[in-house]
């Protein structure tokens, strides 16, 4: 097997048995603790010691980690059907998600599910999309603007306004629905689910629910807030029998014309409305988190992003049809979701039968993971990778990039379903917001550490501080 070495050159590696990897005579346990303690910096250091493949043994499991792109789009694409999302953290999601949701299912089902959500992310229904989101960062940027008219500056919890900004975006677009006044308790319920659900995949076993427990309790009203939210969307929706065109009525008029011709229960219609409110905005709050704090720190890189705004938009409110000619901004999101990608690591894969990748024989029960978070940060693929440097992402440097170097999306057949939905999303809002006001880190706002949650969040609030800017022509 062809493999490459960290400093770039080709190496003969003839791989035997088991990948290298840490000895361990608690069968897991003591990687276990390491990884909750810092699950970034402990694949990271992984990678450092033992290379592109590692092999740990946690429990009755074998597990292999990749990091190489060529494995990982192994695991992705060429071999993808050899492999089945590792039913245990699918479990976790599944309780609040459903077990019939398109993120937790498998097979034929996956399969299905999958075809009758896809219309809702049909290239022509994203100018209405578009519009929808621009008028929500209007509103939130028109009150910035009365604040800073009076105190010449806004300070911001940057995560908190995303997540509740992004709440309202998805709420409005796929359900038609308003929810302005209850995003904040939204966003708490969602926050709770997302620590929770993190501890519950890193545990080798769960206590039950029922147990009157402060962090069980937590759970349970987090579920029901979330729950009752959805579940209000679709009683309302059937007892109007509008079809409104978007993904709430599609659900509830769905026809799997290339399958069986069923359609979705209410039940089934519950967990894709949930997966999709939950996942449509979370990761895309997470991205517009770290790509406004990555402007703030790297302030020669919104200069270009403000040039380009002005010259591209000319001081209107930005349409789905600017998206395309936005490329310089679009390049500053990608180069923050190579840092920070929000999904900063694929689910857990487990191997459907022996399978070979990256020269290895992985028996039947294997796992497999690999962390974009890690890969993204090879000084191989990307040198200086700790560096802002959003021209990364020009077409000449790409030629020369790996597939598979870069993937905050995946890849492969479940690929990431809205992934053209997220990028649009992040370049309007950073459009809208970007071409009045100019954005700085807060007084005593420090580098901002990542904490691997549901999504790649900082640790603690960022706070930014936000000031009018002219508008050029």
């Amino acid at each position: 097997m062809l493999s490459t070495t960290r400093d770039g050159s080709a190496a003969i590696a003839m791989p035997k048995g088991f990948p290298p990897g840490p000895r361990d005579w608690t069968f897991g346990l003591s990687q276990l603790r390491k990884i909750k303690q810092d699950v970034l910096g402990y694949y990271t250091e992984l990678n450092r010691r033992y290379g592109d493949v590692v092999h740990l043994r946690v429990g009755p499991y074998r597990s292999y980690v990749f990091y190489h792109p060529d494995a990982v789009r192994e695991v992705l694409v060429a071999k993808a059907k050899q492999f089945r999302r590792f039913p245990m953290p699918m479990k976790v999601l599944a309780q609040w998600n459903g077990s019939s949701s398109v993120l937790v299912t498998e097979g034929d089902e996956w399969l299905r599910h999958r075809r009758m959500v896809q219309p809702a992310f049909h290239a022509k229904r994203f100018e209405r999309y578009a519009s929808c989101m621009v008028d929500r960062t209007r509103r939130r940027l028109d009150h910035w603007l009365k604040t800073i008219e009076t105190k010449g500056a806004v300070e911001t919890a940057i995560g908190k306004e995303m997540t509740e900004l992004t709440l309202e975006i998805i709420a409005k677009t796929m359900f038609d629905a308003e929810i302005s006044a209850e995003t904040s308790d939204l966003g708490h319920a969602v926050a709770i689910l997302s620590e929770i659900a993190t501890k519950e995949m890193q545990s080798p076993w769960k206590l039950p629910d029922w147990l009157p427990l402060p962090e069980k309790r937590r759970k349970r009203l987090a579920t029901r807030r979330l729950d009752e939210t959805v579940r209000r969307f679709i009683r309302e929706r059937r007892a109007s029998g509008e079809d409104k065109g978007d993904l709430l009525s599609m659900l509830l008029l769905a026809v799997d014309e290339e399958g069986d011709g069923g359609g979705f229960t209410d039940e089934q219609a519950r967990d894709q409305a949930m997966t999709l409110l939950l996942a449509g905005h979370d990761t895309t709050a997470a991205g517009l988190t770290w790509f406004f704090y990555c402007l703030a720190r790297n302030p020669q890189v919104a200069e270009i992003v403000h040039q380009e705004l002005d010259a591209v938009l000319g001081g209107r409110e930005p349409t789905a049809k600017d998206v395309p000619w936005l490329k310089y901004t679009e390049r500053a999101i990608k180069e923050t979701l190579r840092l920070y990608p929000p999904a900063y690591a694929i689910f857990v894969r487990q191997a459907l039968t022996d399978v070979e990748i990256a020269g290895y024989t992985l028996p039947r029960g294997s796992l497999v993971q690999a962390f974009s978070y890690v890969c993204q940060r090879d000084p191989r693929w990307f040198p200086e990778p700790e560096k802002f440097d959003p021209d990364r992402f020009l077409p000449e440097r790409l030629r020369s990039l790996p597939p598979f170097a870069y993937f905050p999306f995946g890849g492969g057949p479940r690929v990431c379903i809205g992934n053209t939905f997220a990028m649009m999303e992040m370049t309007l809002v950073a459009a809208t917001l970007l071409q009045h006001l100019q954005v700085d880190l807060a007084d005593g706002q420090g580098e901002a550490q990542p904490a691997a949650l549901m999504s790649l969040r900082p640790k603690g609030e960022v706070r930014l501080r936000w000031t009018r800017r002219e508008t050029g022509a």
